[in-house]
């Protein structure tokens, strides 16, 4: 912790900041899905490791490129 100028103890990132900066440090790929139905076509986006993949491409979701 850090002081400032007075003395008083100043927190300079909070918590938060602190994990979204480590997430962007590890730099995680997404990957892309799509479903097209007769009446709809959903898109999500998962982390490339994500145990989901396997599921999402046996019933038979398409990866965008």
């Amino acid at each position: 912790m850090q002081m400032n100028k007075n003395g008083i103890p100043v927190q300079t990132k909070t918590a938060r900041q602190q994990r979204a900066n480590l997430l962007e440090d590890k730099k995680l790929r997404m990957k892309r899905y799509v479903l097209i139905d007769e009446e709809a076509e959903v898109e999500i986006v998962v982390p490339h490791f994500s145990p989901i993949v396997a599921v999402l491409e046996k019933d038979g979701w398409r990866e965008l490129k």
